[in-house]
Formats: structure tokens, C-alpha cells, sequence
């Protein structure tokens, strides 16, 4: 597994999305105390780069099957560094949301080609713990990237915070171009295996794949989490600063909540990643998702009692239950997400596997789109502690569906697999 390859496409998703996530407890924060923008300004600051993430994922997962997907992962790098730098200077906060459109250009092409890539690494038997794995590096990095984020904007200002996510995210781009295998090279590499990879001759048309209700499944699930995150993530910063939830005016402390969901999985997928390579993946996702969405949706619910602290260095008020709920969402997530990604692998080799992520792709955009535009809605009707029950809702609902849809699979997708030799 720790081939170059690997190495270097690990080491680049942990740094980009540092740098991506350390905006996270920022923008909505940005665009509506400094900027004074409204609500729909907030979500759409947040989840804006889903709206070119569900035009364009698709047809970029289609070109990396018949092209390769490195070309279209250090492209994606390089505009993401590019929308950056365009939040450094936008005076408006119309602007912002612009360039985090241009920011979804980039992630239209990272996420779906680098899952591709990983995944056609990963043999038989063995893609819980390839993507177990991988996973470190995007939770991990996306858990260090808010806390980073949100102590940078206390201590210099956000104009800071998006200045290191550009030269983070333009190193990547430099890191991917230099050390990542061409796919001529990639495939060369793959055919010396001892286990060949059972993959599809070449793309099949999206049609054809929406007939599967794996595959419906596996699009429906992640628009759902999507939507989850989307409505519970774009306002948790909020919620943590604001008198209208804990009022602790610690931009530290929201990125603390954020980094501690990420960091919590992270480190527990080395684990739980060969774990969904010997047990019911299915089984792995439901358990997972069910008890990390009762734990969204007990946020309001949980004492709101804040302590002072002076740990992390500055003085940080911290709500600790708040914080468990987090931590015990990532400890849930954990065993979700390999399992979760190795079915999406096992899918991928029948279907083509830039297609089926550039597809889970746009399913993820879309419904972090509409979470984000919901829970605005929500907020602005019910309150910003709704926000948080409609989040866990959708999680378990998700499960649910996700449930339903693979049982009626014919082809075993999910099950205990055959381990490779």
C-alpha cells in the first residue's frame, strides 16, 4: 500500500484539505459580520462550490476514465488555490460567494479523480483498508484545518487564514504534478500486480448505472449527508459565537468542534478501515450513520454549560457537551466512511470508477447545496437550534434509505468480502 503513488496523493489530500477546511468556521462568519451579508449570503458562502461540483463532476469523472485522472487533480488543485486568493480580496460578499463557486471548479475535479485513483489501487478484499486509510488524510486534514483556521482568524485576521489555504493548496497542486504517476505509468504499475483488478472495459453510460439500486443507493446516501452536513456545518460557527446559541465569541472554539468530528474519525480509521474488509459493510454504515446522527441532533438538546479554558492557549469558553456530541459523531463516522467508500470502489469496478465518484460526487454537492439552503430556511423559521435536529433527521433517514436500496441489490455489494491473494 505505501507505494508512491499513495504516499503522494495521501500527503496532498491531508494538506489541501487543511487548507480547504480551515475556511469552514470562517466564511459564514466573514460574510456576515464583516461583509453584512444576509442569510441566504451565509449558506451560500458555505456551500456556493457545490453548485459547480454538481455541473461538473460528472462529466470530469466520465473524462477520467478515458483519460486518467491525474491531469484533472492537479488542474483542480491549482483553481481551488486560485479561489483562495479571490476571498483574500473580495470587498464584497457577492464576491466571496463567486469565488466559492470557482472554488467548486476545483473540487469538481480533486475529490471524485482522487477517490478514482485510490480506488483502482485498492485490490479485492482489500478496499476498507486502502480507503480506511486514505480517509485519515481527508478527515484528518479537514479536522486540522478549522482549528488552525479558527485561531489564525483570532489572532490575525481571516485575510491570514485564506492566505495560508492558497499556498497550502497551490503546494499541493506542485506535490501532485511532480510525484503522481502519469496514467500511462499508473497503469503499467497495475498490470505487475499479483491480483489483477476486476474492472469495467470502459465507461458505461450514466443510464445504465442509475438502473442499480446500489448505485442509487450509494448517490442518495451521500446527497443526504451531503444535506445533513451542509444545513449543521454552515451554522455551527454561528451557533458557538452568536447570542442566539452559546454566545462564546470564540472562533477557536467552533474550530475546535469541527476539528475534533474530523480528527475523532481520522484517527480511529486505520482501525475501522480493515474492519469493513472482514464484517457486513452495510452493517458498518448503518450502526455508523444512526448513532452519528442521533448525536447532531442532540446538540441543542445537551446542557449548555461553558467553561473557561486556557489550554489551547488563549482563553477559549468551551461548551464540553457540545464538544462530546462532536467527538462522538466522529467515533460513529468512523466506521461508516471506510465501509462506506469501499462499496463505492466495489460499484466503481462495474461501472466505470471516475463515473460512479464524479456521480456520488454531484450527489454530495447537490444535497450540501440544498442542506445549506434549507437549513437558512429552517434557521430563519424555527430558530438556529432546528437547524441541528433537521441535520440529524436526515442522517438517519439516509441510512435508512441507503439500507433499503442495497438489500435489493443481486450482486453481493456490501457484504462480508472475499479477502484477495
Amino acid at each position: 500500500m505505501l507505494t508512491r503513488p499513495f504516499v503522494v496523493l495521501w500527503i496532498s489530500m491531508l494538506v489541501a484539505m487543511a487548507g480547504i477546511s480551515m475556511v469552514s468556521p470562517l466564511l459564514p462568519v466573514h460574510v456576515q459580520d464583516d461583509l453584512g451579508g444576509p442569510p441566504l449570503a451565509v449558506a451560500l458562502s458555505f456551500s456556493g462550490l457545490s453548485i459547480a461540483q454538481i455541473i461538473g463532476a460528472p462529466f470530469v469523472g466520465r473524462l477520467g476514465d478515458l483519460f486518467g485522472p491525474k491531469r484533472f487533480i492537479v488542474i483542480g488543485f491549482a483553481i481551488y488555490a486560485a479561489g483562495a486568493l479571490g476571498y483574500l480580496f473580495a470587498p464584497t460578499w457577492e464576491l466571496v460567494v463567486f469565488f466559492r463557486i470557482l472554488s467548486g471548479v476545483g473540487a469538481a475535479a480533486v475529490f471524485p479523480m482522487s477517490l478514482a485513483y485510490i480506488g483502482r489501487m485498492s485490490p479485492p478484499g482489500g478496499e476498507g483498508r486502502y480507503m480506511g486509510w486514505f480517509a485519515v488524510a481527508q478527515t484528518g486534514g479537514f479536522g486540522i484545518g478549522p482549528l488552525f483556521g479558527g485561531g489564525l482568524r483570532d489572532a490575525f485576521g481571516s485575510g491570514a487564514a485564506f492566505a495560508t489555504m492558497a499556498l497550502l493548496l497551490a503546494g499541493a497542486a506542485l506535490l501532485t504534478l511532480i510525484g503522481l504517476p502519469s496514467e500511462r505509468a499508473f497503469r503499467r504499475e497495475q498490470t505487475t500486480e499479483a491480483t489483477p483488478q476486476p474492472v469495467a472495459d470502459g465507461p458505461v453510460p450514466y443510464r445504465v448505472l442509475l438502473r442499480r439500486p446500489s448505485v442509487v443507493g450509494a448517490t442518495l446516501l451521500v446527497a443526504l449527508l451531503g444535506a445533513s452536513w451542509g444545513s449543521a456545518s454552515a451554522w455551527l460557527a454561528v451557533f458557538v459565537i452568536d447570542k442566539q446559541g452559546l454566545g462564546t465569541n470564540s472562533a477557536l472554539f467552533a474550530g475546535l468542534l469541527l476539528s475534533s468530528r474530523g480528527l475523532v474519525s481520522a484517527a480511529l480509521q486505520p482501525f475501522t478501515g480493515p474492519l469493513a474488509d472482514r464484517q457486513s459493510r452495510v452493517m458498518l454504515v448503518a450502526t455508523g450513520l444512526l448513532i452519528s446522527g442521533l448525536s447532531v441532533l442532540a446538540i441543542p438538546l445537551v446542557p449548555r454549560t461553558l467553561v473557561d479554558t486556557s489550554i489551547l492557549g488563549p482563553a477559549m469558553t468551551m461548551a464540553p457537551w457540545v464538544l462530546g456530541m462532536l467527538v462522538l459523531a466522529g467515533v460513529a463516522e468512523s466506521l461508516a466512511t471506510p465501509a462506506q467508500q469501499a462499496i463505492f470502489v466495489q460499484i466503481g469496478r462495474r461501472g466505470g470508477m471516475g463515473s460512479l465518484m464524479g456521480l456520488n460526487a454531484m450527489g454530495n454537492a447537490t444535497g450540501f447545496l440544498a442542506g445549506s439552503l434549507v437549513g437558512a430556511l429552517v434557521k430563519a423559521m424555527l430558530g438556529i437550534e432546528a437547524v441541528f435536529t433537521f441535520a440529524g433527521v436526515v442522517t438517519i433517514l439516509g441510512m435508512l434509505a441507503f439500507v433499503f436500496l442495497m438489500t435489493r441489490e443481486r450482486e453481493g455489494i456490501g457484504a462480508v468480502p472475499a479477502p484477495s491473494h
